[in-house]
């Protein structure tokens, strides 16, 4: 009873730059998401080894952020061949260049009626052009279309964090539902 959850896509411009958010695992660049598993912003995270990052990618929704590169413009024709060519079966037109992942946002869940929101992520080189708050409305949409969804969950740094993610995807300090619902932990290795 294997099923595929469906590819999601958003697109937006800022500053004359098209960004994609899409949950292709095809798009995933590993090397982006080692790297930002290394850095201090990720402090939870670490360095993965390629086999154990790709099934980790496969058993999670991941919704990887993009900078789409420009469309490469058709060549401008001088004038057409008196007679006709045929073109090159390996020359079919121009190819656009790659996205290049610049952030991701990765949810453990069974589409259902659990989800865990973890490792969000941009790219220095790229915040302060609001695509951290894009890229957490996705997330949203994304816990919005579960409508049997018991509970949603995520761990936050305390006071910015805890307020970001209040302000923009109504989460709350589980510790408001005293003698309901205790959250635990346990490390699976040293931070």
């Amino acid at each position: 009873m294997a099923t595929s959850t469906p590819v999601r896509e958003w697109r937006k411009e800022v500053k004359g730059v098209e960004y994609l958010i899409s949950t292709s695992i095809d798009l995933l660049d590993l090397d982006m998401i080692n790297n930002a598993f290394e850095s201090e912003e990720m402090y939870w995270a670490k360095r993965l080894d390629i086999d154990t990052l790709k099934l980790m990618l496969q058993h999670s929704t991941t919704l990887g952020v993009y900078e789409v590169p420009p469309a490469i413009p058709e060549p401008a024709t001088v004038s057409e061949p008196s007679t006709p060519r045929t073109p090159s079966p390996s020359i079919v037109g121009p190819s656009p260049a790659a996205p290049k992942q610049i952030g991701l946002a990765r949810f453990i869940t069974d589409h259902v009626s659990t989800c865990y929101l973890t490792d969000v992520y941009i790219s220095p080189s790229h915040r302060g052009l609001d695509l951290g708050k894009w890229l957490v409305a996705s997330c949203g949409e994304v816990i919005d279309s579960m409508p049997a969804l018991r509970r949603a969950f995520l761990v936050a740094t305390p006071g910015k964090g805890m307020a970001f993610y209040g302000k923009e995807l109504g989460f709350w300090d589980a510790s408001e539902e005293s003698g309901k619902i205790a959250v635990m932990t346990r490390r699976g290795f040293a931070l």
